[in-house]
């Protein structure tokens, strides 16, 4: 055989090993309890995939010492267990809502005790056990781990699960699972049949460069009516939110919800959410710094009163919300008559809002407006027809609003410009749009 040939045959030898590790992939049922409600799907060698070639194409980030890195001690998870093609998280019937499960098998012994002592893992009995301080605690059956969330309290709900896993071997089937691989997105959820939903959906979420995008297409209930409307935003704008009211949307909110939030906005939201209204939108134009002045008094060494002036900055929202509807006049009405507006040579200032001064106003009868003081309308807008629409301009938050926020949060956000949501009507069918898009750089969009 001459060179060519042997040159050929190791191409093909290369190519088919190619194949197998990065693109043929296997998956098993036994991994997913038959009382399963909702299905998350990760497809291991998709995200794999996508990272080298985001890697590959991207040499900007490209870091010499993560190619030469010296050796560590630390076990990390792969070295405890196998990492399938496809890592199946779900949720049981009737379980709690934070009560998750996924199912791993144990790599190599060795490396996995070593690793429960370095995660801090306890012993419960003899085959569960729990780690306070990543929150995890699984139940061990030969070389197999149902994983679950130590936050669940009831402990009977895992061992439900592992006794109907590992005893009655009752998994989901074949076909039901079979939609999460045919959705062949990096991150799959699968919510089964419910009395809200009136068939089986998925929930697909993909990654690339530049952005992150979650698609759904639900098909509601009986009764549910959502219909479309037609919304004006500002690209410049902090945050814009809009959408349409459901029928019946104030009898789907519970009493307790609604008193927590009647305190909060400190007045009877009842009075808001009137059957007529048709629909809601929010514009939240930017958070600016004003200059207040507080003035107190101290008194020098013969006790005359001496002005002392201190001058404090605070954040505030510039931002205009707007009710439509058949009978706005009567939300008006009524905050009139139980003092929250307050006559102004400005205006009716709305006195539940104490952070900015904000004013009341109903125009034809048809548009009630609660607008802050600092609002100022934007010039360039844009029309969207959709059921809902969210914007959120991460890059118009002030630093002193984000330092708030958790760290690892901020931190992984910190490349992204914007995140935007649609949903719309389509033949019945209501569809999800959600986009988190990276800023203008070479920077990975997210970063742990």
């Amino acid at each position: 055989m001459n060179r060519k040939r042997w040159a050929l045959l190791l191409l093909c030898l290369v190519l088919l090993f190619g194949y197998f590790k990065l693109f043929y992939k296997t998956w098993r049922n036994d991994t997913v309890s038959g009382n399963a409600d909702c299905i998350i799907a990760l497809d291991v060698k998709r995200i794999t995939n996508t990272l080298i070639w985001n890697f590959i194409t991207t040499p900007s980030q490209w870091k010499a010492g993560s190619l030469f890195s010296s050796s560590t001690t630390e076990v990390n998870w792969d070295d405890m267990v196998k990492i399938p093609d496809y890592v199946f998280a779900f949720h049981a019937t009737d379980h709690p809502a934070n009560a998750w499960y996924a199912v791993f098998e144990i790599n190599d012994k060795v490396d996995f005790a070593k690793g429960l002592e370095q995660f801090h893992f306890e012993k419960r009995n003899n085959n569960e056990y729990f780690s306070k301080k990543i929150g995890m605690e699984f139940i061990q059956n030969g070389n197999q781990l149902l994983v679950g969330n130590l936050a669940v309290e009831d402990k009977q709900y895992i061992r439900q699960v592992a006794h109907e896993l590992f005893t009655k071997k009752q998994y989901i089937s074949k076909k039901i699972l079979k939609e999460n691989i045919d959705a062949a997105s990096h991150l799959s959820v699968q919510i089964l049949k419910n009395i809200f939903l009136q068939e089986d959906h998925i929930i697909q979420a993909n990654f690339d460069k530049n952005s992150i995008t979650i698609d759904a297409g639900l098909t509601p209930g009986l009764g549910v009516n959502l219909t479309t409307n037609k919304f004006m935003y500002c690209d410049s704008s902090l945050c814009t939110l809009a959408f349409t009211q459901p029928s019946d949307f104030p009898l789907l909110l519970s009493d307790s919800l609604k008193a927590g939030i009647s305190r909060a906005v400190n007045f009877n939201i009842d009075s808001l959410l009137l059957s007529t209204n048709l629909n809601y939108q929010l514009d939240i134009e930017g958070i600016h710094p004003r200059i207040d002045s507080a003035v107190s008094f101290t008194y020098d060494d013969n006790f005359n009163p001496v002005e002392k002036v201190v001058a404090n900055t605070i954040q505030e929202p510039a931002f205009n919300f707007a009710v439509n509807g058949n009978r706005v006049d009567s939300i008006y009405n009524y905050w009139n008559r139980s003092a929250k507006l307050e006559k102004t040579t400005s205006g009716d200032l709305f006195t539940p809002i104490p952070f900015v001064k904000s004013y009341c106003s109903v125009q034809d009868g048809k548009t009630l407006f609660i607008t802050s003081n600092n609002y100022k309308t934007a010039i360039s807008k844009h029309t969207v027809e959709c059921i809902l629409f969210f914007k959120l301009l991460l890059t118009k938050i002030p630093p002193s609003i984000l330092k708030y926020l958790p760290d690892y949060l901020t931190k992984a956000g910190k490349n992204i410009e914007a995140v935007e949501a649609v949903v719309n009507n389509e033949k019945g069918q209501i569809v999800l749009h959600v986009s988190f898009n990276k800023k203008k750089n070479d920077l990975p969009i997210i970063e742990w």
